[in-house]
């Protein structure tokens, strides 16, 4: 799989808008292209974010392939073993889901834990090595022009643009001029999301504390109707903590950029956990809080193919989840492919519409997969629950390999194969496959 295709014969000028995880991957997979690439982003880059991203095999993959990651994930990124399933009240093992070494070999990478200010910071920088310029600002406006599209500015200021990029996130303005009016409510399930990061030399304070935080381990909490997840940071300096519900209750969302009180932990009932655990959520310096509504989208077209929609701004995928910044990632690297065949204008409305169609039915199914992994690990008290659990209990007797030999009801044969489906894919290679097959319709 390379990541370096030839540059496009035809240069055009980008503005992404939004400078998070999804938009400098889009930056820097246009900007490979060879087209021009402005970000205009409203914070000024200096601000610490928390909590973690996870990278999946199918995230790994990509990033690999760019200048400087291999080093980067080898000194920044965790390695997970697996999944620790976990009693909410007791914290006694439950389940294990293995990231056995011969699967994992098969899939050529490895899942990953990576802090999220780590992953911004170096990707920015990946951006700037490749030429990418940045604008600070708010994009209040967007239209479209006799040749282009015009972004303005908080202030006043006008850009100009050929396309326009939305990677401003799950509460994206780009995405209000895509889509036609409000989402109806009954398509709408909504998630909320608390991360808190605790220092490690803090936790190793507590004698009571230091079995919670496992080496390379992804850790999750099951309680009812929320669950907790937690992880080490690469170089062990911080435990990070994502409290997850289905249900978003009163919950207030924040910017991911700021702090928060414990207040904001209210519409959580963590009662039921276990009180070391809660005891640890407490050490944390502050909580940054979010609402994600989980819908359909239909659209991640606008202005006549003018506007694209990459990450959150395109596809509601859990924050907190597996596949969230992979699907960002994997938006990227398929834009950036179809762009770097751009020869003629009139073959944008055929590579924006091809991007659609590669992407739709993959984020959803992605967007499905990982609401319904948190309601699974979420379940209330009852039959359900009960079940759930003597399931998981099956994985602590056994060492799963492949699929030889496995009955087709085993937990760890149904749940490879789910996860097998999100990890393998290869986002150049769909590209790849369609332009062999369908370029010959296009080209000038």
């Amino acid at each position: 799989m390379s990541l370096n295709p030839q540059e496009a014969s035809l240069k055009i000028k980008f503005v992404i808008i939004g400078g998070g995880i999804a938009g400098l991957a889009c930056s820097f997979a246009l900007r490979n292209s060879g087209h021009e690439v402005v970000v205009v982003e409203k914070h000024d880059g200096e601000e610490k974010t928390e909590g973690c991203v996870r990278s999946p095999p199918n995230m790994t993959r990509i990033m690999a392939k760019w200048p400087g990651m291999p080093s980067f994930l080898q000194t920044h990124a965790t390695r997970c073993t697996g999944l620790s399933f976990r009693s909410s009240r007791t914290s006694e093992p439950v389940g294990f889901m293995k990231f056995h070494e011969r699967i994992m070999d098969e899939l050529q990478a490895e899942f990953l834990v990576i802090q999220h200010d780590d992953l911004r910071r170096q990707l920015h920088s990946l951006c700037m090595d490749a030429g990418v310029a940045f604008k600070r600002g708010k994009a209040v406006e967007i239209v479209k022009s006799s040749n282009g599209v015009d972004i303005t500015l908080e202030g006043g200021e006008i850009l100009h643009g050929t396309m326009v990029v939305g990677a401003d996130g799950h509460n994206s303005f780009v995405r209000s001029l895509v889509m036609d009016g409000e989402i109806e409510p009954e398509h709408i399930v909504s998630g909320q999301v608390v991360n808190i990061s605790i220092p490690t030399d803090v936790i190793q304070q507590h004698e009571d504390l230091r079995s919670l935080c496992k080496d390379n381990e992804f850790t999750i909490w099951m309680g009812a109707d929320s669950s907790i997840t937690g992880t080490l940071d690469a170089k062990m300096k911080m435990f990070n903590l994502s409290i997850c519900s289905p249900s978003p209750s009163h919950s207030i969302d924040g910017d991911m950029y700021e702090n928060h009180d414990f207040s904001y932990l209210r519409p959580f009932d963590l009662s039921g956990y276990d009180p070391r655990l809660q005891k640890l959520i407490r050490l944390g310096h502050g909580c940054r809080p979010t609402v994600h509504k989980v819908f359909a989208q239909e659209d991640i077209l606008g202005l006549n193919g003018s506007i694209v929609l990459v990450g959150d701004a395109a596809h509601s995928i859990l924050i907190h989840g597996s596949h969230n910044s992979s699907m960002a990632v994997e938006d990227a690297v398929t834009l950036g492919r179809l762009f770097s065949h751009l020869s003629h204008l009139k073959q944008i409305p055929v590579l924006t519409e091809t991007y659609e169609e590669l992407r739709q039915s993959r984020t959803n199914a992605a967007r499905v997969s990982e609401y319904q992994a948190l309601v699974q690990i979420s379940l209330p008290p009852g039959t359900l629950q009960e079940d759930r659990d003597a399931a998981l209990r099956l994985t602590l007797d056994q060492m799963f390999e492949d699929f030889e030999n496995c009955e087709s009801s085993d937990l760890l044969v149904e749940a490879w194969e789910q996860y097998l489906i999100l990890f393998s894919h290869d986002a150049v290679e769909a590209v790849d496959n369609w332009w062999s097959k369908w370029s010959f319709t296009i080209k000038a």
